[in-house]
């Protein structure tokens, strides 16, 4: 059963629902708040003990759990905080992979009450963490988001590396169940950073990551880059837990069914379900059933769907767990449906159905409505299936109008700047009708003043050359400052072009040389695909799209940033004063600003638009400290390969150059640091 998110392709109903977001167990943040410190065992060393049964876990969490609760009696009033606290975590860890997520939740709870206890900001944040991870189970993703908001201004500056991980994992998460997969990316990317940056970091582990960033390639629709993903790390690692094992023959499966591959699949399936059954990792174990049970369905082997869907069915009943529950029943739905068996399986779709609109998931609504329409069709069943067909297309048309509205509101500027345009205009003609009733008032008078006398009227004459030669000398002042003004401006977007640059550059030169702690940006920006606009559209579409970024532009840097159009489609942004912890921010709010809404035409035509960013920071030198000076024009040759490298990978994103080195083949090498276009704080 399939459900697709708007603009973005998912794989079936329950996969939109993101219910397989705990298959490399980061459900509960669970691998990543668990670490290995100082134990509790009675008669031995508590760090040891620990340490033993963290190790024992990844071979076999029944075993480690069987003694993690054997063992609780040892954790009495008198047990040092740190031996309590690091047994809960590890506790609440194989709790989670065991699937009792509610017994889960419990110990966290307890985590919670002890670190508050002891005034203990680090477990505070970190249990919070798996408080917020709760709103992803769920299926709330937009209330997590929230939260994360406020636990970020909570504790940014709290200075553990294993908090500033595990929040862009579960940042990450988040964009990943509301479909804004570039976001996703974007978080995940900047935790496995950190956890690279710190070998020693237990948590989170780099696995868990790999399997997220697979996870994401497959929600994404790019099952290849999963594969891609899922085989490397296995290669590159001979011996591993059964748990990341399992995960990853789980998500090769998911990759493989995206790509209609579906025997192979179920192979990977078979796979990931034995060690998932011989460690009692249930959570895994109900997700896998759950996506053999819609391999099945692929290929339209209903009685094998109803077997692995029951088989689903009774373990999330069992675990309590939500999101699997309602993708086996989907999925029994629909086997029963393909069997015949109308009726009954009417019964589990529409309870589903009920579920996501109470959830308030109206695009999953639509998308399981769709492929109910066409089970009602396939079985005769015309008029019901029209009906659902209709109630589809009204949930469809209210998520469109939620969507134009979006769209008009990021209209609103750009019309007030018009409705201003158009009030200049009209002042300007009301000024030039005052003054030609000026004029003809002061021809008047001079006429009169001629019958008077010849003298008065000698002396209005030269007057009325000295009024004329006024006149004419302001006008040739404007338009001298005119045509100053268009030697160093575009005339399209109004924006300074590269004469005045240039004319900027050789001022920075000298201020340059007056000091030495010049921190100044070069951000090059290309539009993506423009010339498809050009050819689709029509170059007055084109045009349209220049001008509009331009504006965007203006609105996105400083009054003091110099904003240029290049040539083309290419813009410049020159900055002074950037510190190098803001160069990140300047580039991510530049392609923001630019992505973030639409173009909207005159004719109405609403046109998507991007662009991708190269930039460098001056000073930079080349080849260490006592290596050569870049100048400007060599800074926008570096970034101008930066942005190269950006559409090399995707467009949509910026690299900073961060420095440059020369192999040993004398090949030069940039530094890069990738940015997305994501909100910036």
């Amino acid at each position: 059963m399939k459900i697709r998110q708007p603009r973005h392709r998912a794989p079936r109903a329950l996969h939109a629902l993101h219910v397989l977001r705990r298959a490399a167990p980061c459900g509960l943040l669970a691998a990543s708040l668990a670490l290995p410190l100082p134990a509790f065992a009675a008669g031995a060393d508590p760090a040891e003990r620990l340490r033993e049964l963290a190790a024992l876990s990844e071979r076999s969490n029944t075993r480690a759990r069987a003694a993690l609760l054997g063992e609780a009696q040892a954790l009495n009033d008198s047990a040092p905080y740190a031996v309590r606290i690091q047994y809960l975590r590890l506790l609440r860890r194989v709790q989670n992979d065991a699937g009792r997520l509610r017994d889960a939740y419990e110990v966290n709870e307890r985590i919670m009450q002890l670190a508050e206890a002891q005034h203990d900001p680090v477990n505070i944040a970190l249990a919070s963490l798996v408080r917020i991870n709760r709103q992803l189970d769920s299926n709330d993703p937009v209330a997590a988001l929230a939260l994360l908001e406020t636990l970020d201004a909570r504790y940014r500056d709290l200075g553990n590396l294993e908090f500033a991980a595990s929040f862009e994992i579960i940042t990450g998460m988040a964009y990943n169940a509301m479909g804004q997969f570039d976001r996703a990316l974007h978080h995940y990317l900047r935790g496995l950073e950190i956890v690279q940056r710190n070998p020693g970091l237990w948590s989170p582990r780099e696995a868990d990551i790999r399997l997220a960033l697979a996870r994401l390639y497959v929600n994404s629709g790019d099952p290849d880059k999963a594969l891609e993903t899922t085989r490397e790390f296995r290669a590159a690692h001979a011996s591993l837990p059964a748990r990341v094992a399992a995960s990853l023959h789980f998500f090769e499966g998911r990759a493989l069914v995206a790509g209609n591959r579906v025997e192979e699949a179920l192979l990977s399936f078979e796979q990931a379900l034995r060690p998932a059954r011989d460690n009692e990792l249930r959570t895994l174990e109900a997700n896998i059933l759950g996506n053999i049970a819609d391999a099945y369905l692929k290929l339209h082997r209903y009685d094998a769907a109803e077997r692995a869907s029951r088989q689903a069915l009774a373990l999330s009943q069992q675990i309590e767990e939500t999101t699997s529950l309602q993708m086996a029943k989907a999925n029994l739905g629909f086997a029963l449906f393909g069997q015949g068996r109308v009726h009954e399986g009417l019964v589990y779709i529409d309870e589903v159905g009920e579920a996501l609109r109470a959830k308030g998931a109206m695009a999953a609504v639509a998308n399981l409505l769709g492929e109910k329409s066409q089970a009602l069709e396939k079985a005769g069943l015309y008029r019901e299936a029209l009906a659902t067909t209709r109630r589809r297309e009204d949930i469809q048309a209210d998520l469109a109008l939620n969507d134009r509205n979006k769209a008009i509101s990021a209209l609103q500027e750009q019309f007030k700047a018009k409705e201003r345009a158009v009030q200049i205009d009209r002042l300007r003609q009301e000024n030039a009708v005052k003054d030609a009733e000026i004029r003809n008032r002061s021809l008047r008078q001079m006429v009169a003043w001629l019958a008077a006398a010849l003298g008065l009227v000698l002396s209005g004459f030269v007057f009325y050359l000295y009024k004329k030669s006024v006149r004419t000398s302001r006008r040739l002042a404007e338009l001298n400052e005119e045509l100053a003004y268009r030697s160093a401006h575009d005339p399209l977007t109004g924006l300074h072009n590269r004469r005045s640059f240039q004319e900027r550059m050789r001022h920075r030169e000298g201020e340059e040389a007056a000091r030495t702690d010049a921190a100044d940006c070069f951000t090059l920006l290309d539009i993506d695909h423009f010339k498809r606009i050009n050819d689709l559209h029509g170059h007055a579409a084109g045009d349209a799209v220049l001008v509009e970024v331009g504006r965007r532009l203006r609105l996105a840097v400083r009054e003091s940033d110099m904003v240029l159009r290049w040539g083309g489609e290419e813009f410049l942004v020159f900055s002074q004063g950037v510190t190098p912890g803001q160069r990140a921010l300047l580039v991510q709010r530049i392609l923001h600003t630019i992505a973030s809404t639409p173009v909207i035409l005159e004719n109405g035509l609403v046109l998507e638009i991007s662009a991708t960013a190269g930039a460098v920071a001056l000073p930079l030198r080349v080849g260490g400290a006592d290596g050569d000076s870049v100048g400007w024009e060599q800074a926008i040759a570096l970034a101008d390969r930066a942005l190269y490298k950006g559409k090399e990978s995707g467009r949509n994103r910026g690299f900073i150059v961060e420095g440059m080195h020369t192999n040993t083949d004398a090949a030069e090498t940039l530094d890069l640091h990738l940015v997305l276009p994501g909100q910036p704080a």
